[in-house]
């Protein structure tokens, strides 16, 4: 067929202009007329199908998910007990041999990297990705502490199999010495040989989570000898009773306890590390009501000197804070609303084989003031505070 300009090229000298275009317009395929098409309006009865889309989106249920190709060690969610639980079972996992992933309500760490944040319904895509990067990784298991969020998240989808806790035990630990530096452990295994082993670990809760690590790990058929050796090398969980060492005579833990449970936990584990006296540090979040408030303070009256300060009070005065926490220890306590000057004063208040304990934000990693958030660490700022008393070593 001739392009419109070569037929007007063309066109013999006798046709108008006007006909020579009318000769070019398209026809109808049907009529045969050659109405231009901006004047052609289809019937009011007529219905016009909507184009179907080009790709829908696949439910969860009925893709290739991340997790079928992943065991999966499931740890109910129990205060401190629980957390130090999946940390540990995630670190003997790795020095058996295998790759595990560890999803918390605290955050992940998969393939490698640490993803310090809540994980949530609205992200579950994101967090699905970040499974497929650790499989394509070569991981082969997923750790998670489970609560309601992290439950939903993974509804509806089947792993390649459980790490499920042995009906009978298959280790025990029975601890021999405790102290801040570190503890005494020995250790028993289906074999009946013990084992003794020196950890940088301190407080029960931690030894009771690494009791039940160890069974679920050599229950999941990891070698017991193997795992047993990797004790020695074995770090204090993160934000649970974690050691700041910088060659001070006094320990210096910081914690994640935030309400008076889990600090009245904390205390009381505090008291078998024959430490001489407990200078706590603590607060608590501006979200929470005054009698949660007064509860902390009452908790608190456990340690022998208290600094309260600030811990995310967000847009709650800091003042009011602090009254409610007074009120409920009944005085005495000192009040440091700037949060990096009430760790200094408690370091420097310190005396030997002392505990300061920081507690309340353990590795939460901002602090929330106002309107305004703020890149935030515990243990760095314990490290300051050592680093002005002189104490900048490694060495116990």
């Amino acid at each position: 067929m001739l392009t419109a300009e070569l037929m007007l090229q063309t066109a013999p000298a006798s046709l108008t202009a006007e006909a020579t275009l009318a000769a070019c317009r398209p026809r109808h395929p049907a009529l045969g007329t050659s109405e231009p098409t901006r004047f052609r309006r289809s019937s009011p009865s007529r219905k016009v199908a909507s184009p179907e889309p080009l790709s829908k989106p696949v439910p969860t249920s009925l893709r290739d998910h991340p997790l079928q190709r992943l065991d999966l060690c499931r740890i109910a969610r129990h205060g401190r007990v629980s957390a130090a639980t999946a940390s540990f079972v995630h670190a003997l996992l790795s020095g058996a041999g295998r790759r595990p992933a560890l999803l918390t309500p605290e955050g992940g760490l998969m393939a490698g990297r640490l993803f310090p944040q809540r994980p949530k319904i609205s992200e579950a895509f994101e967090w699905e990705r970040l499974l497929a990067t650790h499989v394509r990784s070569g991981g082969d298991c997923l750790i998670i502490e489970e609560d309601s969020e992290i439950r939903e998240l993974l509804a509806g989808v089947s792993p390649r199999s459980h790490l499920q806790p042995p009906t009978s035990p298959r280790a025990w630990i029975q601890a021999q010495a405790l102290h801040w530096r570190g503890s005494r452990l020995q250790v028993f295994s289906n074999d009946g040989t013990p084992r003794t082993a020196h950890l940088p670990l301190v407080g029960g809760s931690n030894l009771l989570a690494l009791d039940l690590a160890l069974n679920r790990v050599i229950h999941a058929g990891c070698c017991p000898t193997r795992t047993l050796a990797t004790l020695p090398s074995l770090d204090p969980p993160t934000g649970l009773l974690e050691p700041v060492h910088a060659g001070q005579p006094y320990g210096v833990f910081v914690d994640r306890a935030s309400c008076a449970a889990d600090l009245a936990e904390l205390l009381a584990e505090a008291r078998t590390l024959s430490g001489r006296r407990i200078v706590l540090v603590t607060g608590i979040h501006g979200n929470s009501t005054p009698e949660e408030r007064q509860a902390l303070g009452a908790a608190a009256a456990a340690a022998d000197e208290v600094v309260f300060t600030s811990d995310n009070p967000r847009h709650v005065p800091v003042a009011s804070i602090l009254r409610d926490l007074q009120a409920g220890l009944g005085g005495g306590a000192l009040e440091e609303p700037d949060r990096h000057a009430a760790i200094a004063t408690a370091v420097r208040r310190a005396k030997s084989d002392d505990l300061v304990l920081i507690a309340g934000k353990g590795s939460r990693p901002l602090q929330e003031i106002g309107s305004a958030v703020i890149p935030w660490d515990d243990r760095l700022r314990a490290r300051d505070a050592l680093a002005g008393r002189g104490w900048v070593g490694d060495s116990l």
